[in-house]
């Protein structure tokens, strides 16, 4: 695990976790402690590194007061890491405000060119990893037309693409609508939808 820049993303496994508590209580103490939690879940904690020797060391005190501890990460085949990485990038909320590149953050993450990564990963997966990529950043734009009320060119800043132009170029290929269309058919969905559970929800007492 190399780490070089301020948006590192590492990846360390846990053992022990059990439950959603378990997820809670190690977010909490992880956040107090003043670590950059991207993503929580059993087994598995990804945070925004680089990460010191003592920073590892301080993570496995905080796991081991809580009943879990680290395990070692070499047993995860790199697909595996890949997707791990690659899902935690685009859980951040403004991917503008990452100035390092993904391909770059997987090179450091899993010490590897990136030619070598992608071809494991499309082996293993089916897919090859820049359709991945795709695919989540597609994803990351669908959430913003469906839950915010930002402009396309604020979600096509913030999901990290070079242009609305291009944004929508992509979103066409690959759900064959334009983002535009999709908000407004997505609207006209709630809307039926709000309107059909008022009119189930009783209005008086029968006579």
């Amino acid at each position: 695990m190399m780490q070089t820049d301020s948006h590192t993303i590492v990846s360390l496994r846990v053992k022990g976790m059990v439950c959603d508590r378990c997820i809670a209580v190690a977010n909490h103490e992880l956040v107090q402690a003043g670590f950059d939690v991207l993503s929580i879940q059993l087994g598995q904690l990804t945070l925004r590194g680089p990460l010191s020797a003592e920073d590892v060391e301080k993570i496995r005190s905080i796991f081991i007061e809580q009943g879990f501890s680290l395990i070692n990460d070499i047993k995860q085949t790199v697909h595996q890491r890949v997707k791990i990485l690659v899902d935690a990038y685009f859980t951040q909320d403004d991917l503008s405000e990452n100035k390092s590149r993904l391909s770059t953050q997987l090179q450091e993450s899993l010490e590897s060119d990136y030619d070598t990564i992608s071809g494991q990963f499309t082996k293993a997966e089916g897919i090859t990893l820049e359709k991945y990529i795709i695919l989540r950043r597609i994803n990351k734009v669908k959430e913003r037309l469906v839950y915010s009320d930002l402009t396309l060119t604020e979600i096509a800043h913030r999901t990290g693409y070079s242009s609305v132009q291009h944004l929508s170029n992509q979103f066409r290929q690959q759900t064959g609508l334009t983002p535009s269309y999709f908000r407004q058919v997505r609207r006209e969905k709630q809307a039926l939808q709000h309107e059909s559970e008022e009119s189930a929800v009783p209005t008086g007492i029968d006579q």
